[in-house]
Order: structure tokens, then C-alpha cells, then sequence
């Protein structure tokens, strides 16, 4: 995972980047995620220093803190997961195209979420959500992106954002593997602006 945040405004001015190397088993008896001791201490002295000085930023310790056990299975099992999402769709229009050189089928979609009661004092609300999906010849997808575009408020303050998701597939075993996964975010409002990005990339062996 590689991982970058940066803020800056009226309120918070800060930047961090970060990456983490770790490795995962996936088997009979459930999912096993390795960390390496030699990225565990740079997380630890990345803390410490950053107790003392608040500025220094704990990159690593921030990227582990998103490496998240459920995700990582579900990205090497993504099937169901995909499923779901495209069962919220709409298609908008298909059409035929190639995708880093593969002949692709294009398939555009509008996402509608479910309407959820509001629960708390903060509240999303997108006005463009679109999903595109590149198909294969076989009809297996190989890519997907997600678009949205909206804006955010809590109680009178309010802001717009923005985001990218984007996943790169590999076939295995009847398996849909999320082999990479790119999302981009852009928010902005009341003097401040946060922008990131989080790169997952998985090497099957």
C-alpha cells in the first residue's frame, strides 16, 4: 500500500506519505497478514517521534492503520463484493473500445445508493456516481472505475468532494483478485482543502 494525505487551510496544514509492504495467506483456516518486524519498528519510531513533535508525521503507522483484514480478503475474493455494487446500477450506455491494448466491451452505469435515515449530523450527498466497467470477450470484467461527485455538510458548514476508484482484475481459481486498486479524493470547503490517495497493489504468487 502507498498512501499519501495532504491538508491545508485555515485550520490543519499537514502532509504525509507512506507505504507498507506486507504479506498475506489466504487458506482453509481463514486470512494471515505477516508484518516484518523491520516495518513495525519504523511505524513505532515514526510514533514516538511524532509524540514529541506533532508536525512529524507517522506515515507508516498511518498506513498500517489501513491495511484492514476484511478489505484485503475481499479483494482476493472481490466477486460477491462486485456483485452488490453493480446491483445498484442502472446502465447508461455500452460501447466497445480497447483498455491498455485488450479488446474491451465498455459498459457505463449510474449508481444509485439506497435513501439511509440520517443518523448523525453529518450527511453526503452525491449528484453524479457512474460506474464503468471494461469486459472481455469471455464476459469476465478485467476493469472497473468509480466516479463520484457531491458535496458534505455538517449542521451550516458544507463543502464539495470528489473521488476516484479504480480496480484492476486477474482471474484465478474462480476467483475475481483485485490485483490493484487506485482512489483519489478531493474535498473542499470553509477555508480548508484535503485531497489523498491510496494505492493497493497485490502480487499473487
Amino acid at each position: 500500500m502507498q498512501r499519501t494525505r495532504k491538508s491545508v487551510g485555515r485550520f490543519v496544514n499537514q502532509e504525509s506519505v507512506g507505504s507498507a509492504i506486507v504479506d498475506v495467506i489466504s487458506d482453509g483456516e481463514g486470512l494471515h497478514i505477516s508484518v516484518s518486524k523491520a516495518l513495525l519498528d519504523r511505524a513505532g519510531r515514526e510514533a514516538r517521534e511524532h509524540q514529541i513533535d506533532t508536525k512529524r508525521a507517522a506515515s507508516t503507522r498511518d498506513t498500517l492503520d489501513d491495511i484492514d483484514a476484511f478489505a484485503v480478503a475481499e479483494s482476493l475474493d472481490f466477486g460477491d463484493a462486485f456483485l452488490r455494487l453493480v446491483s445498484l446500477c442502472k446502465p447508461v450506455s455500452e460501447s466497445r473500445a480497447t483498455f491498455q491494448g485488450k479488446p474491451a466491451r465498455v459498459v457505463v452505469m449510474k449508481v444509485t445508493e439506497p435513501t439511509r435515515e440520517a443518523t448523525t449530523m453529518f450527511h453526503v450527498n452525491f449528484t453524479d456516481d457512474r460506474l464503468t466497467i471494461w469486459i472481455g470477450d469471455d464476459n469476465l470484467p478485467f476493469a472497473a472505475e468509480r466516479r463520484q461527485k457531491g458535496s458534505a455538510g455538517f449542521l451550516f458548514i458544507r463543502g464539495e468532494m470528489s473521488s476516484r476508484h479504480s480496480w484492476t482484475f486477474a482471474h484465478r481459481d474462480d476467483r475475481l483478485i483485485v490485483t490493484r486498486y487506485d482512489m483519489t479524493y478531493l474535498g473542499t470547503g470553509f477555508g480548508q482543502r484535503g485531497e489523498g490517495r491510496t494505492v493497493e497493489t497485490i502480487t499473487v504468487r
